[in-house]
């Protein structure tokens, strides 16, 4: 057992010792990056609006994002890689005051969302009524 244990442990150390310093470089290369901040203007999107209801007044229609991750990633990033869904999926009629936060933002992997502007806003939402049938 020890015999197949230090088989499989000290044969090939020197090509050991080398993925070792090649995987030490790569994580320190990957952690010397700098992070960065980068604002970009989101189109803002409601999903599962009830077919009885409608938004009846005006609603901002883009959110300020700001975003932080490695700068390699934020550079490459744009407006088309992050979206703001507001689901109204159990609204009900009435005013209703919609509060957006960081989780509602969609963002690849390794970037975080830091801050929303507007991060609330006011919305009314009244009985959508349908057009009379025409004959």
């Amino acid at each position: 057992m020890m015999r197949l244990l230090r088989k499989y442990i000290f044969s090939n150390w020197g090509l050991k010792l080398v993925a070792l310093g090649i995987s030490f470089f790569l994580w320190a290369t990957y952690n010397a990056e700098p992070v960065a901040e980068v604002g970009f203007t989101v189109p803002l999107e409601f999903v599962n609006v009830p077919s009885s209801l409608e938004i009846s007044t005006d609603v901002p229609t883009t959110i300020r994002v700001r975003v932080r991750g490695r700068s390699g990633l934020v550079r490459r990033l744009s407006a088309v890689d992050l979206s703001l869904r507001v689901d109204l999926k159990n609204a009900q009629a009435g005013n209703r005051e919609i509060d957006l936060t960081p989780n509602m933002v969609g963002v690849p992997y390794g970037a975080t969302v830091v801050r929303l502007s507007p991060s609330e806003f006011d919305a009314v939402l009244t009985p959508h009524h349908s057009p009379a049938p025409t004959e």
